[in-house]
């Protein structure tokens, strides 16, 4: 089966955060910026970084931006350049476009013109926090749809030093395991199976509905995360 590829366009700081994470999760990702200093920055933690100008439709074409699945649009500042920007990748043939919105108003106008979802990071980024207090044991928590997230949390007591197998997560929670991360600070490790151990520092990425993942916090018993 063939990795998902990504093309990310606009370096800025959560340009730069979405491009080189999708890289680590193991997909194939294109960073395109027209300033040079932020291509060189990002080139070696993506499979291909390039300087161009978006808003060229023929600097765009040059790329074959219609090979790829998904443009993830973070262009800041322009309202202007964004919408085009929006515009040409809808043309050249990407089926979904996420972009990055200015405000409620910006993020109309982009679903108008072509864009799949529309993503209002100071929005989201109160989401997240309110979910991390709402939730002592969860370390970070992702929208990935309305009602279905992917959530990062400790490993409660009771799965502690059982197998995956041995918990058979999906069919007693309703919720799906799709990776952990052995400490705080390493990557996410994907290639889990039925005969994976989880340990006690052990955190969970789990993808599922937002009430199931919920009762996991009544069902189970979690250790407190600590504070950073």
């Amino acid at each position: 089966m063939r990795k998902r590829q990504f093309i990310v366009i606009g370096m800025g700081r959560f340009g730069f955060s979405v491009a080189t994470c999708l890289y680590k999760a193991g997909y194939d990702v294109l960073a395109i910026d027209k300033n040079i200093e932020k291509i060189e920055e990002i080139s070696s933690e993506v499979t291909h970084a390039v300087a161009l100008d978006a808003t060229d439709e023929k600097a765009l074409s040059s790329v074959n931006i219609e090979d790829y699945d998904t443009a993830i649009i973070s262009i800041g500042g322009s309202i202007q350049e964004s919408l085009l920007v929006t515009l040409l990748v809808k043309e050249l043939g990407v089926n979904e476009i996420i972009c990055k919105g200015q405000g409620e108003l910006h993020g109309k106008l982009l679903k108008k013109i072509g864009a799949s979802r529309v993503v209002l990071p100071e929005k989201e980024m109160g989401i997240r926090l309110a979910n991390n207090l709402k939730f002592k044991s969860l370390f970070d928590y992702i929208e990935i749809s309305k009602g279905s997230s992917i959530a990062e949390f400790t490993a409660p007591k009771e799965w502690i030093n059982k197998t995956i197998g041995d918990i058979n997560i999906r069919a007693k929670h309703n919720v799906t395991l799709i990776g952990i991360k052995y400490d705080n600070n390493s990557d996410v490790d994907v290639n889990i199976n039925a005969s994976t151990v989880i340990k006690e520092h052990d955190l969970l990425i789990l993808i599922g509905k937002d009430d199931k993942l919920s009762k996991l916090q009544t069902k189970l018993t979690f250790s407190q995360k600590e504070e950073q």
